[in-house]
């Protein structure tokens, strides 16, 4: 008697369900439910909400200085000149809104000098010209017209927007992927007027075509991405590893891959005039090297240390968050699933990214955030059996 419920429950199911098996559309109903598993009207909703997401966040951009630096280092692809390329840079950020105007923090030494000195100022330009495809972007847009600092904003936004279709692409959850949109990292993907969002665009396309078993193309993003943040080339070396490792790829692939994104970041280095690993974190971590052409300052190991034990702190960013949520889902996940070897992956490259480069901020990690985020609502897609069927099947 068991056997035969648990036979009519089947077929009870099947039932319910064939309906949305047998009415298959066709045309760009077809197409659109394809790419995101979601009705029309539903996908035009969901366009319209990450549309007004990137408007806002192009309207509300953040009160970061590092946007005076961005707009010099993009007038110095066109001018020579430090003074010329300081007034460019002072008047852009001046026309554009911002809750905080400069003087509000001129009376901090750097700042002061930064604004007073046009020579100074340029020696600074080399820790932002080792971006070169977001410079060359924002470049491209100011030479058709746009201001540099609008341009940087656009780029920002349209990152935002672009990441939220992917979301409802990987997802086909259109409400659970607007929630993961508003969380507050990934949200101030569209404020931030720096190159973070176009790199965890590039790295979440590239984590995306990797768990649909698109590994030419998602190496082709991980390797393309190290031209937006060269130490994305610590991301691209293992997730290649572990690539070769699982036979995605062939070896012989994966090393030319590798040995690409390491050639480009050395050349990056070199054609910008990169000031160091050293010099860059002392200016980072401890404090800020006025000149670090003329006179630079290398970290020493104690400062070293300091900066390490500074991430003490990351306790009270949202990556605590995020990481019990991976964890938690960690447990739960089918042993086929490619998060179960993504998300340890991930936290691997964190952690040695952080040896080298012990910065915690959240915008260099919102791409392992919204990972862990669609693992959590792949995991909610598909729950685990409920304490009544298993009895049923013991039954």
């Amino acid at each position: 008697m068991s056997i035969s419920f648990i036979t009519n429950r089947s077929l009870m199911r099947e039932i319910r369900i064939a309906p949305t098996r047998v009415a298959a559309p066709n045309g760009t109903r077809s197409l659109t439910r394809r790419f995101t598993g979601r009705s029309i009207p539903v996908m035009v909703l969901y366009v319209a909400f990450c549309a007004a997401l990137a408007v806002a966040g192009f309207l509300r951009s953040l009160p970061t200085y590092d946007r005076f630096f961005y707009a010099g280092a993009i007038a110095s692809f066109r001018y020579s000149d430090p003074i010329t390329i300081h007034r460019i840079a002072r008047a852009e950020f001046d026309a554009q809104p911002s809750p905080f105007a400069y003087e509000s923090v001129a009376n901090e030494p750097y700042f002061a000098d930064m604004r007073d000195n046009p020579y100074h100022f340029i020696e600074q330009l080399g820790f932002y010209r080792v971006k070169p495809a977001y410079i060359a972007i924002g470049y491209a847009l100011w030479r058709c017209g746009l201001p540099i600092l609008v341009s940087l904003r656009l780029i920002s936004a349209f990152c935002l927007f672009v990441v939220g279709l992917a979301l409802l692409a990987w997802t086909h959850d259109a409400l659970l992927s607007a929630i993961l949109l508003l969380t507050p990292p990934a949200l101030n993907l569209g404020r931030m007027v720096t190159a973070d969002p176009l790199s965890t665009e590039m790295i979440f396309f590239a984590l995306f075509a990797l768990a649909r078993k698109r590994d030419l193309l998602g190496a082709s993003f991980l390797g393309a991405s190290v031209l937006v943040r060269f130490d994305n080339v610590v991301l691209v070396v293992i997730v290649l590893a572990w690539m070769v490792w699982r036979q995605r790829i062939r070896f012989s692939r994966g090393a030319l891959f590798g040995a690409l994104a390491v050639v480009v970041t050395v050349l990056i280095n070199r054609i910008t005039n990169y000031y160091g690993w050293r010099v860059l974190l002392q200016h980072t971590f401890i404090k800020p090297v006025m000149e670090p052409v003329s006179h630079p300052i290398p970290i020493s190991f104690v400062g070293y240390l300091h900066a390490v034990l500074g991430l003490r702190a990351i306790l009270y960013t949202f990556m605590t968050i995020w990481v019990l949520v991976a964890a938690a889902v960690w447990k739960r996940l089918p042993s086929g699933s490619v998060f179960r070897d993504l998300l340890p992956l991930v936290g691997i490259c964190i952690l040695v990214r952080m040896a080298i480069f012990p910065g915690f901020d959240d915008r260099y990690f919102v791409w392992a955030y919204l990972l862990a985020g669609v693992a959590l609502i792949q995991t909610a897609q598909f729950p685990l059996p409920d304490i009544e069927d298993v009895g049923l099947k013991q039954a």
